[in-house]
């Protein structure tokens, strides 16, 4: 029996330990530049971008830990931070659906709030909580958004006249899943205003970092057209193959575990599309079913069977019944038997004997589901990479099922 391990990847969190987290170096120098701009009375609003599962809030948990003065990413990556260290009073803020901008905006103060009594015992701190829940646009007094920014950004003013004091750069705000603030609540508004705000008050050392799927920006746009120029994007795209074979040696030679990589890695690419989840999820298979310590392509085989029999099986067949049913599941079915990860729409229209007009908004109906996403112009692919290995192995839902 082999001997127990602790498993080195982490397909089900982001990834919070720098010496784990693997390459997108141009896109932590950008951001650590952000901080850097933060510091020097230069904001710099920002927000990741990219498809789901492509690391962003594994990113957005680098720099954040990085404002709050750990070195250990850029120095590994040896990214010029401009001073020895940062030091910004932080807060983190996850969003959900049911979250509109109020809400949003309360959790943040309340946040701080909390966060002040932790790192700043003894300081006093008025941020008057009562008062701004009463001033929520949602309330019955159904106060201006123009009121309600101004007593946000009144409390931030406070909380960065109080960090300068102790000593601290500034004041963050990290938002991860930005996109799930309900669009109808005033977000984009929000956001501008508070940030020309801040800039016409003078603080210039009070910023938000944020997260959300491609096209967040976008969608964010649709509400107020000059968000573009509050907020900088740095988009994330997927890993090639040698990034996707670099993650998984780092957690192999962890686990003590050898693998002859060369062998492999054009099939773990094609297999994971270069995600950071699936990848993670694949290498933790991998050492799970081996039996002798060398990773090789039976391993690879058997992790795969696990994840979609066992480890996925319930997770995909929802998605598999979310994606509906008919010529639904022939597009998928179609998608699956093609060899490469990108699937030409060309390719799809020949398998179900249909022109493309006949299926366009099937598959606009499959991208809003979130079952497969649009790389580029007339191609597309599965969300979740391991869908095209679960149909292969138990085909696609019948009218019936």
């Amino acid at each position: 029996m082999k001997p127990r391990f602790v498993d080195p990847f982490t397909p089900n969190r982001p990834i919070d330990d720098p010496s784990r987290f693997f390459g997108r170096e141009d896109s932590v120098n950008e951001l650590v530049d952000s901080l850097f701009q933060f510091a020097n009375n230069n904001p710099k609003h920002t927000i990741i971008t990219g498809d789901r599962g492509v690391g962003k809030s594994s990113l957005l948990t680098q720099v954040f830990q990085t404002a709050k003065g750990d070195n250990q990413l850029t120095d590994r990556l040896s990214i010029d931070r401009g001073m020895s260290k940062y030091n910004f009073l932080c807060v983190w803020h996850d969003v959900d659906s049911s979250q509109g901008t109020e809400e949003v905006a309360l959790g943040i103060l309340q946040k701080f709030d909390g966060e002040l009594k932790r790192v700043l015992s003894g300081v006093n701190i008025e941020i008057n909580l009562g008062e701004f829940v009463k001033l929520s646009p949602d309330k019955a007094a159904k106060s201006s958004v123009s009121a309600f920014v101004d007593q946000f950004t009144e409390r931030l003013c406070k909380l960065s006249r109080k960090a300068t004091e102790q000593g601290k750069n500034g004041v963050l705000i990290f938002i991860d899943e930005i996109d799930r603030v309900k669009l109808d609540s005033g977000v984009s508004t929000f956001f501008k205003l508070t940030c020309e705000k801040l800039s016409r008050d003078g603080v210039k050392n009070v910023g938000f970092i944020c997260a959300g799927i491609t096209g967040a920006i976008q969608k964010l746009e649709e509400e107020h057209a000059s968000i573009l120029r509050t907020f900088r994007d740095v988009p994330l795209l997927p890993f090639d193959e040698d990034e996707v074979a670099e993650i998984l040696m780092g957690g192999f030679c962890v686990a003590k575990h050898s693998c002859d990589i060369t062998e492999l890695k054009t099939k773990l690419f094609e297999i994971t599309i270069g995600l950071p989840e699936p990848t993670h999820l694949l290498g933790s298979e991998m050492l799970s079913v081996d039996t002798d310590g060398v990773l090789d392509t039976s391993d690879l085989e058997n992790a795969i069977r696990k994840i979609v029999t066992d480890v996925r099986k319930n997770k995909l067949t929802s998605i598999l019944k979310k994606a509906g049913t008919g010529k639904y599941q022939k597009i998928l079915e179609a998608m699956a038997s093609y060899e490469k990860k990108i699937v030409p729409l060309d390719f799809i229209s020949k398998k179900i004997g249909q022109e493309q007009y006949q299926f366009s908004t099937n598959m606009s109906t499959l991208i809003d589901r979130e079952v497969l996403s649009k790389p580029s112009i007339g191609l597309y692919a599965f969300c979740d990479p391991m869908l095209k290995e679960y149909i292969r192995t138990f085909g696609v839902l019948s009218l019936e099922e």
